[in-house]
């Protein structure tokens, strides 16, 4: 009557489904083996691998195992189209949930393995490709903290609400004309900004151009990295590097990957516009 069955033992290591679970599937009369002998033994048939595959892809979009017994006994062709497609965009929801985290966990590896392979305060040059970025709005120069952390909040919020936050943190600008300033005793940022994803639909984005830069990596507070920008004016004085007049503070190590902000580390970077001409 039955040819070519296969023993609980088959059928689990073709399947991959243990027999705990084959068991679990006959007693919620989920799936059954195709034929019991008089001993009671439990044989499978090769065409039930495509059943046992579909119960378990069913249980993946979430339905219960009492809607994958109705499925099961009432199966048709309309019942499987109306199925997948009432299922398909909350699935590919969810898929774009995990592969926005996958991205984020990339990023922060690429960020980590960086902080750990420069040398701190150190000055390199290094060229950059260019990066798309959306900014906050500008913060006065005489801006209380309140107005600052309001601004930063703001910022902070709409990137949250695009799905803008990927690994990176919230950035910073300097203007020039603040960094010279002998007499500023915090980082003062004229904007807050994020990197965007490649996939962005932001219209009214900026972009930091590519070319080489000037690059030191600082570690400590944010509010601290105004320490490194004399170091690396000076540098570019000396080698004739007229510079833009716009400072970038990126963080490599954050809030996210450390507790204690004596530990995080900030690549500050300035661009360099020509090589002037020496005496």
């Amino acid at each position: 009557m039955y040819e070519n069955l296969l023993n609980p033992n088959e059928f689990s290591s073709i399947s991959g489904v243990s027999k705990q679970t084959l068991l679990f599937y006959e007693k919620k009369n989920v799936f059954k083996p195709i034929f019991k002998n008089e001993k009671g033994f439990r044989f499978y048939s090769l065409e039930q691998l495509d059943i046992i595959v579909t119960i378990q892809a069913l249980q993946t979009i979430g339905l219960s195992l009492k809607e994958i017994q109705n499925y099961i006994e009432n199966r048709n062709a309309d019942l499987i189209y109306d199925l997948y497609s009432n299922r398909m965009i909350p699935l590919k929801q969810t898929v774009n949930k995990y592969n926005r985290t996958i991205e984020m966990m990339h990023v922060k590896l690429d960020l980590i393995n960086k902080a750990k392979s420069v040398l701190l305060d150190t000055i390199y040059l290094e060229y950059r490709p260019a990066i798309q970025i959306v900014k906050s709005k500008e913060i006065p120069a005489d801006a209380s903290d309140t107005l600052q952390y309001k601004i930063l909040g703001e910022h902070m919020a709409y990137r949250k609400e695009k799905d803008y936050s990927l690994g990176h943190a919230v950035a910073g600008i300097v203007d020039m004309k603040t960094a010279l300033n002998p007499n500023i005793n915090k980082t003062q940022y004229k904007y807050y900004y994020t990197i965007l994803p490649s996939d962005h639909d932001e219209k009214d984005y900026d972009i930091i151009e590519s070319g080489t830069y000037i690059v030191m990596y600082h570690k400590g507070p944010y509010n601290q990295t105004y320490q490194a920008y004399p170091f690396m004016i000076d540098y570019a004085g000396k080698n004739h590097f007229e510079i833009e007049s716009m400072i970038y503070d990126e963080s490599l190590i954050d809030e996210t990957t450390e507790s204690d902000p004596a530990n995080y580390i900030t690549q500050i970077s300035i661009k360099i516009k020509e090589v002037k001409g020496s005496d």
